[in-house]
């Protein structure tokens, strides 16, 4: 564990801030740039935020954030963050144990997957709000949530490396494998029958869980819940677009808040489920994010729930289509109070564009502007307009820096350029869509085949 310095850039915290009620946020930069409305949200409510970033976190970009003065990671004292080196509680514990001993900790909020164990543990330990270790522990593992919410599961096994699955006794095709802890859709492959599983199972590793599933056809949705003390104060249906259509992977290529084209009764089956899954796994308070299926015959099939707020630009989508600041929503519940929430007022979508293969060089756009999330460190603020505001593209958002590599999408992580735009609820998002992406170009140098091999591209 290290304790963040940077060339004494910034002040110590006084005694006063030493003495105000703080809030552990724990996360990684990639995550947090989405959030810094943090800030603010502590400010006004007289809260001093402590940071811990993880892994993921490169040290040298968080050192040129927070050099930058205009940027609002500068703001903190150097004693007020930690960048470790793992995700693991004890690593936690060594961070945090100064704070708790010498600070008046009123609440730990986690912002990332890869914390949410550990942030789980220390809350419930500490008697604050959170969503339960046992709920943090589900929720990061597949397998425990098919065996927490039963009815809610499609037909698994688990895969045994060492046996074919036709040795399993597996007949069940078309189907999905999938590891049973990763996240951002990695690792997860379509496969048509027995013999396509062999040949993928090297790109797993040797201790992973990995389970093969039936495959679910029909629409994907999330349902994003704010949760005190086990009840649901807010829920929303987001609608997802994949690339499973024309690959065998299921990247999540676009999303929808609200989700059209559900009837009453659809939203209340979706709602149903995710209570029910919340309550399978006692969770307790905080931000949730479940994704299901829908088939044809309105059967609803859990896909993976996460014990933190959504990924992408999801939380954007729902200020927009809401009004709501989801930031202080969720720094209202780890303080113990209950938040502001607000019904959809207009319709939000976020759609990723297909991009050359390449080194990314830039990327250009008429009339909406070009936000590099990725190399700035933090995202627009995107606030909501009037409710009968005509529907307009907001901001492109460019998720890598110039120079990566483009390739596939097989993952998340493989994405590189999204719009964000909104309308009234009755309002054609499909034709604001297709005028705003048709403005977008992402321009790509082609690297040179001996500086990068034909297998970096897929």
């Amino acid at each position: 564990m290290t304790t963040f310095r940077d060339n004494g850039a910034r002040p110590a915290a006084d005694a006063a801030d030493t003495h105000r009620p703080a809030v552990i946020v724990i996360t990684d930069l990639v995550v947090v740039a989405k959030h810094l409305r943090l800030l603010e949200a502590a400010g006004r409510r007289g809260v001093t935020p402590l940071f811990v970033f993880g892994p993921e976190t490169p040290g040298d970009e968080l050192a040129r954030h927070r050099r930058d003065p205009r940027h609002p990671l500068s703001r903190p004292a150097d004693e007020d963050l930690r960048h470790v080196a793992d995700t693991s509680l004890d690593t936690l514990l060594r961070a945090v144990a100064p704070w708790l001993r010498d600070r008046p900790v009123r609440a730990v909020l986690n912002v990332g997957e890869v914390f949410v164990e550990a942030a789980g543990a220390l809350a419930q330990s500490l008697g604050l709000p959170g969503p339960g270790a046992h709920a943090a522990r589900v929720c990061r593992n597949k397998l425990l949530q098919r065996l927490a919410a039963p009815a809610l599961a499609p037909r698994w096994t688990l895969l045994d490396p060492a046996r074919t699955p036709a040795a399993d006794g597996w007949e069940t095709y078309p189907a999905v494998l999938k590891p049973a802890s990763r996240m951002s859709s990695s690792g997860v492959r379509a496969v048509a029958g027995p013999d396509a599983v062999p040949p993928l199972l090297p790109d797993y590793g040797p201790d992973e869980l990995l389970l093969l599933e039936e495959r679910i056809t029909g629409r994907e949705f999330s349902v994003e819940t704010l949760v005190r003390d086990g009840a649901v104060l807010w829920a929303g249906i987001t609608a997802k677009d994949t690339n499973e259509s024309a690959t065998s992977f299921f990247t999540e290529t676009g999303h929808t808040s609200p989700a059209p084209h559900l009837t009453p009764a659809q939203e209340r089956l979706l709602l149903d489920a995710n209570a029910e899954f919340l309550h399978a796994v006692r969770f307790g308070t905080g931000m949730s994010h479940a994704e299901f299926r829908l088939t044809a015959e309105d059967r609803v099939v859990l896909m993976e729930a996460a014990a933190r707020p959504p990924g992408d630009a999801i939380t954007r989508l729902w200020r927009l289509a809401t009004g709501m600041d989801l930031d202080a929503a969720l720094l209202d519940l780890a303080l113990g109070t209950e938040p502001s929430t607000a019904p959809p007022r207009r319709r939000a979508r976020q759609v990723y564009l297909d991009h050359p293969r390449g080194l990314l060089a830039d990327v250009t756009a008429e009339d909406v502007p070009v936000h590099w999330v990725g190399e700035q460190g933090r995202w627009p603020d995107l606030p909501p307009l009037v409710q009968d505001a005509p529907a307009r593209a907001h901001a492109v958002l460019v998720s890598r820096s110039r120079g990566d590599l483009l390739g596939d999408l097989s993952d998340s992580r493989g994405r590189s350029v999204s719009v964000v735009l909104d309308g009234p609820l009755d309002s054609d998002l499909g034709t604001t869509t297709r005028d705003a992406t048709a403005r977008v170009t992402i321009h790509a140098a082609q690297p040179s085949p001996a500086e990068t091999p034909e297998e970096a591209l897929r």
